[in-house]
């Protein structure tokens, strides 16, 4: 059995005649013919009946044609995958990035993807998550990392990292012996955060809302080491992602997690039914296969510790 032959089956099969279905894809009759009587003798069984006036498929041969359908699909994705990698040779990704993208080793993630694609271009712009959606959504970049807030009918996330926001305060803070807090509770604090076009600024600010009060904010700050000085001179607190706040232990800094617990969830964001370009769609993969990994490494981390 040959591609060939399933092909002229198909042909057959669909134009119920051999005479069209030769003209359509450029062989003889009696070449298209002698095809399909090979194959027939070699299945040991009939797929199409014939008579003078039309040609139509048997009991097996309509089995035969599901089969040969998925089998000839099945080719037909592999050769688009393989012309996506060969077409990335010289491609070009305007990607935007969120400002704290080393803080979840994203930079690990572009360096894999460099190394692995060393001719792919990928132009950074950094902005806070707001911004790089209404980029995303101007066409003006391509792709971005960010941190999801609201749910939105243009944009199409790819989850990278599950996250959580939690509460950092000084270690003379009357809150700083809490292992748990409820949000509730944080009503009457002074925040030092980021400024409101962050992604981490409208989940916490959407969770205080649900818990019945506006956040008082102090300072608006984009550099978490400034962030993380003013705390610790105990002029506010502040909230960051976990994996954000356990970097800077060694600060002399209380970490305490938010009851009920607020998500901070880090993706991929692309436009939604736009047509993506065959780079921009490898890089997707290779981000969901590097998440993949790093979900595995850390439950396989757990389980030496457990």
């Amino acid at each position: 059995m040959e591609l060939h032959q399933l092909e002229y089956v198909l042909a057959v099969a669909q134009y119920q005649s051999f005479t069209r279905a030769a003209e359509e894809i450029n062989i003889s009759q009696s070449s298209l013919s002698q095809q399909i009587n090979k194959l027939e003798n070699e299945l040991g069984i009939k797929l199409f009946e014939r008579t003078t006036r039309n040609v139509h498929l048997t009991p097996a041969g309509d089995e035969f044609v599901l089969h040969a359908k998925r089998i000839m699909a099945e080719i037909s994705a592999a050769k688009r995958t393989i012309q996506e990698y060969l077409s990335i040779e010289r491609g070009n990704i305007n990607l935007g990035v969120f400002p704290v993208i080393g803080h979840f080793q994203l930079t690990s993630l572009l360096a894999s993807f460099h190394n692995n694609f060393p001719r792919v271009k990928l132009h950074l712009t950094e902005a806070e998550c707001e911004i790089l959606l209404n980029l995303l959504k101007e066409s003006k970049i391509d792709a971005a990392l960010l941190s999801e807030m609201d749910s939105d009918s243009f944009i199409t996330y790819h989850r990278l990292i599950n996250d959580e926001i939690v509460l950092v305060t000084s270690n003379l803070h009357p809150l700083a012996t809490h292992q748990t807090i409820d949000l509730r509770e944080l009503s009457k604090e002074k925040f030092i955060i980021v400024p409101p076009t962050s992604g981490l600024y409208k989940n916490f600010a959407g969770a205080c809302r649900k818990a019945g009060f506006e956040p008082e904010v102090l300072y608006h700050c984009t550099q978490v080491t400034t962030t993380l000085g003013l705390v610790r001179e105990n002029l506010g607190v502040a909230v960051l992602s976990s994996q954000v706040a356990m970097k800077y232990l060694h600060l002399g800094l209380s970490i305490i997690r938010l009851i009920p617990t607020v998500p901070r969830r880090i993706s991929l964001a692309v436009p939604k039914n736009a047509q993506l370009s065959p780079t921009l769609k490898v890089f997707i993969k290779f981000t969901q296969q590097w998440a993949n990994l790093k979900s595995s490494e850390k439950l396989a981390t757990a389980a030496k510790i457990v």
